[in-house]
C-alpha cells in the first residue's frame, strides 16, 4: 500500500532532491482557495497511485511556495507538470479527467 499522493512538498530542498533522482516527477501546483484543486485531488490521487512504480508526485501550495510558482512559471491552478530532472515534459492547466490523466502520463512514460 502506498501513501496518499501526491505528497504535500515540505521544503524546496525536498523538491531538489527529487528533481536530481531523473526518475520522473509529477508536480502539481494547488492553492487553498483553489475549488478546481480539490476536486481534481482524489482523482489525481486515484491515478497517481496506479503509476506509484513509474514516478514520483508531489502537490505544492502556491502560497507556501510562492517562489516554485514563478520558477516553474505556473498562470492558473491546479497546474500539473511533468518532469524529468530539470526537463519539463509536459503541464495540464486546469481540470483534467482521470483518463485524460492516465493517457497523458502514459504517454510520457512510453515516449
Amino acid at each position: 500500500m502506498h501513501p496518499p499522493r501526491p505528497a504535500a512538498l515540505i521544503s524546496s530542498e525536498a523538491l531538489n532532491t527529487l528533481r536530481a533522482s531523473q526518475r520522473m516527477l509529477l508536480i502539481t501546483f494547488t492553492g487553498p482557495q483553489c475549488a478546481i484543486c480539490k476536486r481534481l485531488a482524489p482523482m489525481l490521487s486515484t491515478v497517481l497511485n496506479e503509476y506509484a512504480d513509474q514516478l514520483d508526485a508531489v502537490k505544492i501550495d502556491v502560497e507556501v511556495f510562492e517562489s516554485l510558482a514563478l520558477e516553474f512559471a505556473v498562470r492558473s491552478l491546479p497546474t500539473t507538470l511533468l518532469l524529468r530532472g530539470d526537463v519539463e515534459l509536459g503541464r495540464i492547466a486546469g481540470f483534467a479527467t482521470a483518463g485524460q490523466l492516465r493517457n497523458w502520463i502514459s504517454a510520457q512514460i512510453d515516449a
